[in-house]
């Protein structure tokens, strides 16, 4: 099965997941653990102890965290590193998390990811320095 996961400070992950909807109707693959929110709804740390707990060798699995070497980076790393089916990729955005939900389960592989997470790195862009040409009826 395919899993993917989010994991944030607050409540950014809760966000993604309800953005997600307006590209994909069915966002029920993805699980969120939204860590130090104000008012928790539920221990988020007993959340994904249990959902580790139900991660199958074949299950193909990708979490993204928030920050790279932010203490929910790191809690996730330690949880899961000896996880060979589980692919951990920081810095969670939106155009990240819509690349990974519409990789093909069966094509999920390191390499893949690698090239997903490239291109995003590529959209990221401060629009002062990039030219824009528009033509009549651009929006």
């Amino acid at each position: 099965m395919f899993k993917i996961a989010l994991a944030s400070h607050g409540s950014l992950c809760r966000g993604m997941r309800e953005t997600a909807k307006l590209f994909t109707q069915d966002v029920s693959f993805i699980q969120i653990f939204p860590f130090y929110e104000e008012k928790p709804e539920s221990d988020v740390e007993a959340q994904l102890d249990a959902w580790i707990q139900d991660i199958h060798e074949e299950d193909v699995v990708v979490m993204l965290t928030d920050i790279l070497w932010g203490s929910v980076n790191q809690k996730i790393m330690l949880k899961l590193q000896n996880r060979t089916n589980v692919h951990i990729v920081t810095g969670l955005n939106l155009p990240l998390l819509l690349e990974m939900i519409t990789m093909e389960p069966q094509s999920v592989t390191p390499e893949l990811i690698s090239e997903k997470v490239k291109s995003c790195r590529d959209s990221i862009a401060f629009m002062r320095e990039v030219t824009v040409e528009f033509q009549d009826g651009d929006e």
